[in-house]
């Protein structure tokens, strides 16, 4: 069965071309074969060129050729399709036009010719140029094929279908031919027409559900359900174990709200060998837009990609993908030996370092999220994923000096990243205040605060630290008043603008907002009873001052301080 090539896709042979039109072109060559030898040599230095895939210099040479050498066609020609690959459709238009000026009767140059014209949307000319070869050639069926398309192109759709028909006529029954009229027909609203080319179609190609599919959604568009469900059963009954039928069965199903089916068909079609992963995963994207709102569809997934796994073990999406619902649901022991594989296999994606090293620092894993950070760079060296990993573990081991350095070395792979670049500077501004380089430290939360004035941690640890060296005070309660705008119900924002006002003296709205943040979730943090001791203390409620600061030692504080706060029952700083 013949398929007819797309209309703008040429084989020619730079050669061929060259060859047969050479004793066209020479024709009027004035005396000499040296002139003639000149201008062949000539044009294979500028075929040379183009051959090798050197574009623009072959346009260059060809530009230079046919100003001397003006009647050779070919050259016109084929600086023409260099142009229009360049995208310089009007010189590509002019060019042609001018090869078919100087051979009218080569119809590779008149096709060419028609290609510029609809690049440059002229497509009464483009038909024009058809109608030409259609009537020089009437047995050739591919210029009537060309024709039709572009009075498809063009909105001329009865004449295309008029086309169409004389092609039928000439070549009888051809699929493509066929689908092109039911798409004709579907665009000029004649669905019945469009379903009776399907029908032909399923009456000449046995075996395949497809049509019948393509039928079922003309009716589903048209809204006539019982039709719809009609075919579907009679797909269900003729192609049990098609691929195509399957794939359509899970969709029909999940657009009818019929779960039950629908998963029923999804794990045929997970098992089923014939189809591709990529094909499977694609089908869960239905169900992968719901993984927020419906928690029971979350373990069909996970089931379904499970099986893509199963049937396809050694593929990297699958096990990708299986990874990620796991990591998505909160099942990130069982997804953590599939991440270890997956760097493995692909050592390059950093997003499979990303989800590893995460799981990693929620366990507060501290070694592992430093030893395969350092993995990770031994690949991928220009990411901030593990310089950033490395900063965060080594300070929350007081290892100051290693996080800086860590951090420094990450911060220029944030340049397309606000969000993260601020995190870079606002950890590096805790770890040197950890160092009591302070300069440094104020530094860097200005910078954060630069990139993103309204990042909520930010304003908070920046405006603690201030209030825990009783420095700038003023700035420090703004900056901690528009983090709890950002974030009214945290503890630690409350605390922080408590302790601010606890620092200038404001007693009275510290111990509101102190409490505030003990109510907010805070009733198992230490630090905020010790600061509810300080605040009662200052109030003069000593009793309230020492069994606050009890609590604060029952729920895990022991620094110096409080151990001296409640050794001697009076405040300490």
């Amino acid at each position: 069965m013949k398929v007819f090539p797309s209309l703008f896709l040429f084989s020619l042979l730079a050669f061929a071309a060259c060859t047969s039109h050479r004793e066209v072109t020479h024709i009027e060559t004035k005396n000499s074969l040296q002139e003639t030898d000149a201008e062949h040599k000539a044009f294979l230095y500028a075929e040379e060129a183009r051959l090798l895939g050197k574009n623009k210099e072959a346009q260059n040479r060809y530009e230079q050729f046919i100003k001397q050498y003006k009647r050779n066609a070919t050259a016109y020609y084929n600086l023409g399709r260099l142009q229009l690959d360049a995208n310089e459709l009007m010189a590509a238009e002019k060019n042609a036009s001018i090869a078919v000026k100087l051979d009218p009767e080569n119809h590779f140059y008149r096709e060419f010719y028609a290609q510029a014209l609809v690049s440059n949307r002229k497509y009464k000319a483009a038909i024009a140029e058809y109608n030409g070869l259609v009537e020089s050639n009437p047995l050739n069926t591919e210029y009537l094929y060309g024709r039709a398309i572009i009075r498809v192109i063009s909105g001329n759709y009865a004449e295309a279908l008029g086309d169409y028909r004389l092609m039928e006529k000439s070549i009888g029954f051809n699929e493509d031919i066929l689908l092109q009229k039911e798409s004709i027909y579907l665009k000029i609203g004649q669905p019945d027409s469009a379903i009776a080319e399907l029908q032909k179609l399923k009456a000449n190609v046995a075996g395949t559900p497809k049509y019948d599919l393509m039928i079922a959604d003309i009716y589903q568009q048209r809204k006539m359900k019982e039709k719809v469900s009609e075919i579907y059963q009679q797909i269900e009954k003729e192609y049990p174990e098609d691929p195509l039928a399957q794939v359509g069965m899970a969709r029909y199903f999940i657009e009818t709200d019929d779960k039950n089916q629908y998963n029923v068909y999804m794990k045929k079609i997970m098992r089923n060998k014939n189809l591709d992963v990529k094909t499977k995963i694609s089908l869960l994207l239905p169900t992968l837009r719901k993984l927020e709102t419906d928690s029971l569809e979350r373990e069909e997934l996970i089931e379904h990609a499970h099986l893509i796994l199963q049937e396809n073990p050694e593929s990297k999406e699958a096990m990708s993908l299986y990874a990620d619902l796991l990591f998505f649901m909160h099942r990130t022991e069982e997804a953590l030996p599939l991440y270890k594989q997956l760097i493995v296999i692909d050592a390059q994606e950093i997003s499979h370092w990303n989800q590893l090293l995460s799981i990693y620092a929620d366990k507060q894993q501290q070694d592992s999220v430093i030893y395969f950070s350092r993995r990770c760079l031994q690949s991928i060296t220009d990411n901030a994923t593990p310089y950033f990993y490395l900063g965060v573990s080594f300070q929350q081991r007081k290892e100051y000096d290693s996080s800086i350095a860590w951090l420094s070395k990450g911060i220029p792979f944030t340049q397309e990243n606000k969000a993260l670049r601020t995190q870079f500077y606002s950890i590096l501004g805790d770890a040197f205040h950890s160092q009591k380089e302070y300069a440094k430290s104020d530094s860097c939360f200005t910078e954060a605060l630069q990139i993103q004035p309204d990042d909520a941690g930010t304003l908070n640890n920046y405006a603690y630290y201030l209030s825990l060296r009783k420095e700038k005070l003023d700035t420090a309660e703004h900056m901690s008043k528009r983090s709890l705008e950002l974030q009214p119900n945290s503890k630690s924002y409350l605390d922080t603008y408590g302790w601010i006002l606890f620092q200038k003296g404001e007693y009275k709205k510290a111990l509101s907002y102190i409490q505030q943040a003990i109510r907010a979730g805070g009733e198992g943090d230490g630090t905020l009873f010790e600061h509810l001791g300080d605040v009662y203390y200052k109030l003069n409620d000593i009793e309230k001052a020492k069994q606050n600061w009890e609590k604060a030692k029952q729920k895990g504080e022991d620094n110096p301080l409080l151990i001296q706060k409640i050794n001697k029952g009076v405040y300490t700083e």
